[in-house]
Parts: C-alpha cells; sequence; structure tokens
C-alpha cells in the first residue's frame, strides 16, 4: 500500500497509508480540510554506476585503447590492465 501525503493548515503535513483505490481523505482529524501534495520518492541510486554495472547490455563493451606496458606494469587506471581480464 502506498503511503500518501496531505497538507493541513493548521497542523502542516501529514502521511496516510491508503490503498490505491481509496479516495483521497478530505478532512483532518482537527476538522480542517486537507490537500493531498506531492511528496519526494522514498528511494534513491547510490554507488558507482546503477545502471552501467548493472543494467547496460553485453554488447555495448568498448575496446581499450592499447597499452605499451605489459599488463603486470600497467599502471591502476590503466585501460589495457582492466580489459584483458
Amino acid at each position: 500500500m502506498p503511503l500518501y501525503e496531505y497538507d493541513c493548515p493548521e497542523c502542516g503535513r501529514f502521511e496516510v497509508l491508503q490503498r490505491l483505490s481509496d479516495r483521497p481523505i478530505e478532512k483532518h482529524s482537527c476538522g480542517r480540510q486537507v490537500k493531498k501534495v506531492m511528496s519526494a520518492g522514498a528511494f534513491s541510486f547510490k554507488g558507482s554506476g546503477f545502471y552501467v554495472n548493472d543494467y547496460k547490455s553485453k554488447s555495448a563493451k568498448t575496446e581499450a585503447p592499447a597499452c605499451d606496458k605489459p599488463k603486470s606494469e600497467a599502471c591502476g587506471s590503466c585501460p589495457a590492465k582492466t580489459a584483458a581480464a
């Protein structure tokens, strides 16, 4: 069941757990008219790259540029080190 947010002119904002099929409430427990408001989403994407790591297609791989050093001597950010892994 979704959590809806309402604004009461006297009491402020409050949340109500309702079914999708329920009608929006019109009055708060204090008796004042309330208005349904939009609220921020309850999740956020964190990390190094949600789409790139989890959902990017396997066919979209790009080739790393050539490196003149052997893999064992390549620096940590060298594309040749990670491309051959």
